[in-house]
């Protein structure tokens, strides 16, 4: 088995580079590494491209199984239909298709389903990703009763496979308290490509503040533009850098407008051109993450490894405490504009503790880098597919 080479299917629904999510970012930096190693990796989910349904990207070999005229519905929440559709597909070309191991994102609920299925019938070894455990948070995203329905899918998904992956503690604590085995757990963090973050420069601090991410109700970025809105009185000409789209787009615009804050907040759209974000994070001074429910995001790592520090929210479900320590490599403020807006103006009115800062986060992101996270990620890939092989279950 020391070279033993993969053939790997990982299954989601989004897809890099189509949407820009942590979770679809993560698969690419892994699966083009591991390619590079000499494994076959393939990509299944939501074809949200036109032309051809296979395509090849970085040597990744892309499969949309179910064509999605979008991602998400008006209100910016997850469709029911297309992910049942996608996992029927799904099934089917599993079925058919022969891989070493199969790793599947346990948000795309029906997909554990179908995937545990074709695990069985093949008998190869199923491991299912896990970026959170969202429990009661499913109440108040998809209402009470599709909630309801999603929170038992995502209960009854956690007896499927003994190949738990969690990309944080936090996460793999959430999934010990619904009675999944602390053996049966792996923890590998997200990452940054730390090395291209590293040989970019920029010359000015352009941005007081930059937020990178979706710009939907998770992501909580009225909570920022009302922060700003009062900071502006004490720092008139603070610029506040906005990445992302999303269906609180417009919403967050009408909102600036009201505040007239025009010309302090530029909001600049999904940008897909990795330098140009690393370059606008190291043109800013501080990484703003209002966030209602975070795993462990990629984005953080990426703002510490650009020299910013995060300045974060304590709530139920933002597990990103985890990684942002207080007073190190950011701070962590309760989510009301009060709080939030002290925190900015605390490192706004201390360039020595900006500064200082600045230098923990770079040392602080160093351990993440993609090639570590893609090492770690094939020694688990190599262990399972080992002990499926020592049970004599793979056929």
């Amino acid at each position: 088995m020391k070279n033993y080479k993969m053939k790997i299917a990982i299954v989601t629904d989004a897809i890099y580079p189509f949407t820009l999510g942590g979770s679809e970012i993560r698969n690419h930096e892994i699966a083009k590494r591991l390619v590079k190693k000499g494994h076959e990796v393939h990509i299944y989910g939501a074809k949200l491209w036109k032309g051809k349904d296979i395509i090849e990207i970085d040597n990744v070999i892309i499969h949309g199984i179910h064509e999605y005229e979008r991602l998400y519905d008006k209100n910016g929440k997850r469709k029911i239909l297309d992910p049942v559709l996608l996992s029927i597909k799904l099934f089917f070309k599993l079925l058919k298709a022969d891989y070493d191991l199969i790793d599947n994102a346990s948000f795309a609920y029906f997909n554990c389903f179908s995937t545990k299925l074709v695990s069985a019938i093949k008998r190869k070894p199923l491991i299912f990703t896990w970026h959170q455990y969202f429990g009661d948070y499913l109440l108040g995203y998809f209402g009470k009763f599709k909630g309801a329905i999603a929170m038992s899918l995502e209960r009854l998904s956690t007896k499927l496979t003994k190949n738990n992956l969690a990309v944080s503690n936090n996460v793999k604590s959430e999934l010990i308290k619904r009675n999944i085995k602390e053996n049966q757990i792996k923890v590998i963090y997200n990452g940054a490509d730390t090395n291209l973050i590293k040989s970019i420069k920029a010359k000015n601090k352009k941005y007081d503040l930059i937020y990178v991410g979706r710009l939907n109700y998770q992501k909580n970025l009225t909570l920022l533009i009302n922060a700003v809105n009062l900071l502006k009185k004490d720092f008139p000409k603070i610029k506040v850098c906005i990445i992302g789209g999303g269906n609180e787009d417009d919403n967050l615009k009408k909102l600036t407008e009201n505040y007239k804050l025009k010309n302090n907040l530029d909001f600049l759209g999904e940008i897909k051109e990795k330098n140009k974000i690393f370059k606008l994070l190291k043109s800013s001074k501080i990484f703003v993450l209002p966030s209602l429910l975070e795993g462990f995001p990629l984005t953080i790592i990426e703002a510490n490894a650009s020299g910013i520090p995060v300045i974060t929210t304590k709530t139920k479900y933002n597990n990103t405490s985890e990684y942002i320590k207080n007073n190190e490599n950011g701070l962590i403020a309760n989510p009301n504009p009060e709080d939030f807006s002290n925190a900015i103006k605390t490192l706004l009115n201390n360039k020595a503790k900006l500064k200082a800062m600045s230098k923990t986060s770079i040392k602080k992101a160093k351990p993440f880098d993609w090639d570590k996270i893609a090492q770690e990620q094939e020694e688990y890939y190599t262990d399972v597919i080992k002990y499926y092989h020592k049970l004599k279950l793979i056929t």
